[in-house]
């Protein structure tokens, strides 16, 4: 699996509640404004949600730069989910 380092404004931190095995669990999630080049040099911004260990360490640094290294993996077509390598 190859690491991706992400980095853009924190703009949120948030819980998730969904189901696995028939039991509700909370995922943390923390959602990043990043910069995307495009091939004609313009920058395109992104919203990333991208899943942590505990969002609770990012609550204090909402509005600044983080960088974050990340795996990503695809489900489905069309679909990334972003989670994070390191706490």
């Amino acid at each position: 699996m190859s690491m991706i380092t992400l980095n853009g404004m924190l703009l949120n931190t948030y819980k998730q509640q969904t189901r696995r095995d028939g039991e509700e669990i909370e995922k943390d999630k923390i959602q990043v404004l990043g910069d995307i080049p495009q091939p004609n040099g313009e920058i395109r911004k992104d919203l990333v949600t991208i899943t942590v260990p505990d969002a609770n360490k990012y609550k204090d640094r909402i509005g600044e730069e983080v960088s974050i290294s990340v795996g990503a993996f695809a489900p489905a077509k069309g679909n990334v989910i972003f989670f994070a390598t390191k706490a």
